[in-house]
């Protein structure tokens, strides 16, 4: 009698390379869709770090923040956060009202002031598929390298509820 040695396939069709080789494509594509809004966001936080570490801004009212901001703006080229801050403007968008990104608050129990962002994205993907990309980032006004940690479920007038690490 005569023993088939190979009783077992060695290796992967077609169709299986074919179906690895779809899903590394979506996943590429997806990375590539998402991953320069990362990369924004990162100056972003570059940037608040270093609006609170500017001298004198401890004391500034929201006004002067704000035109810091259009200066980086301006300067960086950071469309998302553009799209959200000035689409908040008055009299940019009659149709919606959209929230100003930036933020500031005061601590009850202490002097401390906190610039906070928080914008969406939403990146379309796929047909009727898209990606929906919330981004939130704060910063103690005058101490730039202290940790925030903000509340996901945070109102405005929860004030007291951010740890300081």
């Amino acid at each position: 009698m005569k023993i088939n040695q190979k009783k077992y396939q060695n290796g992967a069709t077609l169709i299986s390379w074919l179906l690895a080789a779809g899903l590394a494509v979506l996943i590429a594509s997806a990375i590539v869709k998402v991953a320069p809004y990362y990369v924004e966001f990162s100056s972003v936080k570059g940037m608040m770090k270093n609006i609170a570490s500017e001298p004198n801004i401890k004391k500034a009212n929201m006004r002067i923040i704000n035109s810091k901001i259009e200066k980086y703006l301006n300067v960086n080229n950071l469309r998302a956060l553009e799209q959200a801050y000035y689409n908040s403007r008055p009299g940019t968008r009659p149709d919606k009202k959209t929230k100003n990104p930036f933020t500031l608050k005061r601590l009850r129990k202490s002097n401390k002031r906190i610039l906070t962002v928080e914008y969406d994205v939403p990146q379309p993907w796929i047909g009727n598929l898209s990606f929906l990309i919330n981004f939130k980032h704060a910063v103690v006004l005058g101490y730039p390298n202290e940790k925030v940690d903000v509340k996901h479920n945070m109102k405005k007038r929860d004030t007291g509820k951010l740890n300081l690490n």
